[in-house]
């Protein structure tokens, strides 16, 4: 049933054996359209009030489920601040970690907990950056007040918390995926939006995700952008991979590795096509895709299955991305065929120093 609901969900079954859910899933997605309006009238009138910390906030997010390139966002824009010389923390949910407690995943020189504990997210940013703490929290709130007790930055960066509207942020970003710029037209359950994207309305900025040129039409995506939300600043990222190495290893290997090679691709991301498109924009031959829910953790069964199955395929490789090296069964030491984990950084294309603006309005600009 949830992988039903789910097919439904990103409009991947529309025969008519699902016409009585989907027309169900509709009625609660009208319900949830109520609520989330509801509360958003109130936190926009100040009848709910935000709580705020001594410091600039700044909240990263999306109005779809599923990924849009937000983890890679989220440090390209704590990298932009740190250069821009602000001490930054960013706080996460720490979404299927164990444990409910704030816990601090990185105090800036190590990491001090396992992706386990952190959530596979929330680790990889802590792996991405260097001097900026990370903490993960339930409650965003109390994760935010420990990172600033803590820590004192100038700059708190909230992963993935539009929708969060209790803690209070001086700028609202979105990251919108340009292979998916809106999603499905519904609301959850039914849909993909979390809430109507006229909510884009409260975002300062949009940032277009995994842009690429030979790929998308920006003028097309900013008029949908426009049509929720007319005054929005619209700017682009692409991704570029910065190379290869071997799951929980640090040593980095060329990505001319791939050149010419079949490989099999294997993913626990939500939206895995600007993957497969990276791999082989460097030469890869994808003989085998393997793609998982989003956050999947792998079991040992499972993933010695996918090894046989990449060297039926006629692989010599299996590309992982950092997020599957986060959710790999622990011990796990089987060697059937060899596995590298692809890593990846956002780059903004263009119009920096408005970007920069937004986030850091009072060192430039």
């Amino acid at each position: 049933m949830k992988k039903l609901i789910e097919d439904i969900l990103y409009d991947r079954r529309k025969g008519a054996a699902t016409m009585p859910l989907r027309f169900v899933l509709r009625l609660f997605a009208s319900v949830y359209d109520f609520l989330t309006s509801v509360r958003n009238f109130l936190y926009d009138k100040r009848i709910l009030r935000a709580r705020d910390l001594p410091c600039r906030v700044i909240s990263i997010g999306n109005i779809i489920v599923g990924g849009t390139g937000k983890t890679p966002v989220t440090i390209m824009i704590a990298g932009l601040l740190k250069e821009a010389g602000r001490s930054v923390a960013v706080v996460s949910r720490g979404y299927k970690r164990q444990g409910k407690a704030p816990v601090v995943v990185s105090d800036g020189s190590s990491i001090l907990v396992s992706s386990l504990e952190s959530g596979d997210e929330p680790h990889i940013i802590a792996s991405g950056l260097e001097d900026v703490p990370v903490v993960v929290g339930k409650d965003r709130f109390n994760a935010a007040r420990l990172a600033y007790e803590r820590f004192r930055p100038d700059v708190i960066l909230l992963d993935d918390a539009f929708q969060h509207r209790r803690l209070y942020r001086n700028v609202d970003i979105v990251t919108i995926d340009a292979d998916d710029p809106v999603g499905s037209e519904y609301l959850l359950p039914r849909g993909q939006f979390r809430e109507s994207p006229y909510g884009l309305k409260r975002a300062k900025a949009v940032v277009m995700t995994r842009f690429c040129d030979n790929f998308h039409n920006r003028e097309r995506i900013e008029r949908m952008i426009r049509y929720y939300s007319r005054n929005v600043q619209i700017f682009c990222s692409t991704i570029e991979a910065t190379g290869l190495r071997k799951p929980g290893g640090l040593d980095k290997i060329g990505m001319d590795t791939l050149q010419g090679k079949k490989i099999a691709a294997l993913s626990n991301i939500a939206n895995p096509v600007s993957f497969y498109r990276l791999l082989e924009a460097n030469g890869a031959v994808i003989v085998l895709k393997r793609a998982m829910p989003d956050h999947h953790r792998y079991t040992s069964e499972e993933l010695e299955d996918i090894e046989n199955d990449s060297v039926k395929a006629g692989a010599g490789i299996v590309v992982m991305t950092a997020k599957d090296e986060r959710n790999l069964p622990e011990g796990y030491n089987v060697e059937i065929i060899k596995k590298l984990v692809l890593d990846i950084n956002a780059v903004l294309v263009g119009d920096i120093e408005e970007f920069m603006k937004i986030i850091a309005p009072k060192i430039r600009g």
